[in-house]
């Protein structure tokens, strides 16, 4: 688990606590219509449906086991009464901020972002994801699907040097979940569902390459910095960041409070995961960065268990897990799934958890909401996830709303919702 000065994402997290059902939710929302996907492994997707259920969880595709887990009516945000409202839209782009990605996993492919000013032919009957040129004209060359911010290249692949052993590359796996989470392709007979079957995911890659545990990456903020920017300027309407930078000093952060700022007057959310350090967020002292930011446009996810009370946990008197804050955490999440996983290179699927996960649960249904109503504001789609969660009493002064992230009631509200002319933005 990574917490500040020790890394730059939210770590996978095992949970092995008791899950008890506690909650009710109305029935008028129990009875509603729900669309279930064909995908094989759904049934394994518990923080999605609403209720009890069985779960098979597998970190390698020849070891798997069987848990039986109790959910909290309420505590998931019942994606199969919103899929019946809609199942999401390519024309939503969703930027996923992280340090590399597997984009050629088979569940996901479908969904990776296709930057129109760089796809088809040029006059020359050339390819413009490779032919050299900046078609778009937008500064970055043959970005087809996002950008490496590290290498400047058009290619965001899923490499990193070994901070352990810089000899050597290796896979990176951290935002395969979260792809996952936000969009696997649904209903495709595939694997997993995510939030939307259908949306367009912009890879921005910002990691560092060959950074020892325990190092500063300094160059960190200046990456994150431009991938925000870039997502602004290339049409995202959401950005989901599961992690942080590695400073706090007010000077060093300039150039992401600014970029994070350049969002927020384009009406583009920003989603982080809240962080995995247990900590009070309200506490100065305990800030992390883009996090304490306090700017307009951002979410903050605190991850919850299936209980729906804030997911904590011991070691010897220490406690660990979800960050919190009554005023710098909006809202929180179930963040055990199962999803997308990577292992040797190849496309299985796997468990998942930790506030890195619960953010694109956020992230993801921000998304859906889009894709019912793209007409609305981001200042308004995120009142909507906020006016929309679900009241747990374990979470009051933990998070600002006092609930977790409801899908059905976000996508319904957003229909209701008076349609007014204008800007988006």
């Amino acid at each position: 688990m990574a917490g500040p000065g020790k890394g730059s994402t939210f770590c996978l997290m095992r949970i092995t606590a008791a899950l008890l059902a506690t909650a009710t939710i109305p029935a008028a929302l129990a009875a509603q219509d729900r669309r279930i996907p064909n995908d094989p492994w759904f049934a394994s997707q518990v923080s999605f449906q609403a209720g009890a259920g069985p779960a098979v969880f597998s970190r390698r595709s020849n070891s798997v086991r069987t848990d039986t887990v109790e959910v909290a009516q309420g505590v998931t945000p019942d994606l199969p009464a919103a899929w019946a409202l809609t199942t999401g839209s390519r024309g939503v782009i969703v930027a996923i901020l992280d340090d590399g990605f597997f984009y050629r996993h088979e569940d996901l492919e479908g969904n990776i972002w296709r930057n129109p000013g760089e796809s088809g032919t040029d006059n020359q009957g050339l390819d413009r994801a490779t032919n050299g040129v900046d078609d778009d004209r937008n500064g970055y060359v043959d970005d087809g699907m996002g950008w490496d911010f590290v290498f400047d290249d058009p290619d965001p692949d899923h490499y990193v040097f070994d901070g352990m052993d810089r000899t050597r590359i290796q896979p990176y796996w951290h935002s395969i979940d979260a792809l996952g989470i936000i969009g696997a392709r649904g209903n495709n007979g595939i694997g997993v569902a995510g939030v939307n079957w259908e949306v367009s995911l912009m890879l921005l890659k910002i990691g560092a390459q060959g950074i020892r545990r325990g190092e500063v990456d300094s160059a960190r903020v200046g990456r994150a910095a431009r991938a925000i920017r870039y997502a602004t300027d290339n049409g995202a309407r959401v950005i989901n960041w599961s992690g942080f930078v590695d400073t706090r000093d007010s000077t060093g952060l300039a150039p992401l409070r600014a970029a994070v700022g350049y969002a927020a007057s384009r009406g583009v959310l920003l989603v982080t995961g809240a962080g995995n350090d247990g900590l009070d967020l309200d506490v100065d002292r305990n800030c992390i960065f883009p996090q304490c930011f306090d700017s307009a446009n951002q979410i903050r996810v605190a991850e919850v268990n299936f209980d729906g009370g804030l997911f904590q946990y011991k070691v010897g008197d220490q406690v660990r897990g979800s960050n919190y804050g009554r005023r710098r955490v909006e809202i929180g999440a179930l963040a055990r799934n199962f999803t997308t996983a990577l292992y040797h290179g190849q496309s299985i699927y796997g468990e998942s958890g930790g506030t890195s996960n619960a953010g694109p649960v956020v992230a993801g249904i921000a998304a859906l909401v889009l894709a019912a109503r793209p007409d609305l504001s981001g200042a308004r789609v995120k009142a909507l996830l906020l006016e929309s969660a679900t009241p747990f009493p374990a979470l009051q002064g933990r998070v600002s709303t006092g609930g977790v992230v409801n899908a059905y009631r976000a996508v319904r509200m957003a229909l209701d919702e008076p349609r007014r002319s204008g800007s988006t933005h």
